[in-house]
């Protein structure tokens, strides 16, 4: 792909949208040519660039299985009509930017396994409070889960205040991971 081209971002195609290699690229833009899907795998190094908060129509951003470094920009929670972030087997590093991802209203998958992330998710954080939405529904008067999918390298949270300084503590991921093997832990809500 060759994003230096004159031509329209929506006909940035790679090898592998034409059936051969690898890479991804720009996977489908919307009728006003907005992109809306960007997939890039196996290509890149380097950090994810904050002006992705740009693309203010995406809905999915694939960036999984690259040589990313760095820490996940807090631009990302600038993109309010996105659904699914999946960052996962990168090298990234730092705690996840969870004040600025819970500002995203329409996620629904957040991916970052993979990558040695420190910190806490706390029950009562930001992200956790994603996995069940406020609002309720007026049939049932349960409540809905509105972040379906949160997966990380991850281990559940030990209980006490202190953090494991090297490791990603969760209370509520649907999925932690350890290394190259998901550690069996029931998801905080059900």
């Amino acid at each position: 792909t060759n994003f230096l081209t004159p031509n329209h971002e929506c006909e940035w195609k790679s090898s592998v949208m034409k059936g051969e290699g690898r890479g991804g690229g720009i996977r489908r833009c919307d009728a006003d040519r907005n992109v809306v899907e960007l997939s890039i795998y196996n290509e890149l190094a380097g950090t994810i660039p904050s002006e992705l908060g740009r693309l203010s129509f995406l809905r999915t951003l694939y960036l999984g299985r690259n040589n990313l470094v760095g820490t996940i920009p807090t631009e990302l929670g600038m993109i309010k009509p996105i659904a699914s972030i999946s960052l996962q087997y990168n090298q990234l590093t730092g705690v996840i930017p969870e004040s600025s991802l819970h500002r995203i209203p329409t996620l629904r998958f957040l991916q970052l396994e993979g990558n040695p992330l420190i910190g806490k998710i706390e029950k009562d954080g930001p992200l956790c409070q994603m996995r069940v939405d406020k609002t309720k529904n007026a049939e049932t008067s349960e409540q809905k889960r509105v972040l379906r999918v949160l997966s990380a390298t991850c281990v559940p949270s030990v209980g006490d205040d202190e953090s494991l300084g090297d490791m990603l503590e969760c209370d509520c991921c649907t999925r932690c991971f350890a290394k190259e093997k998901e550690l069996d832990h029931s998801p905080a809500f059900s």
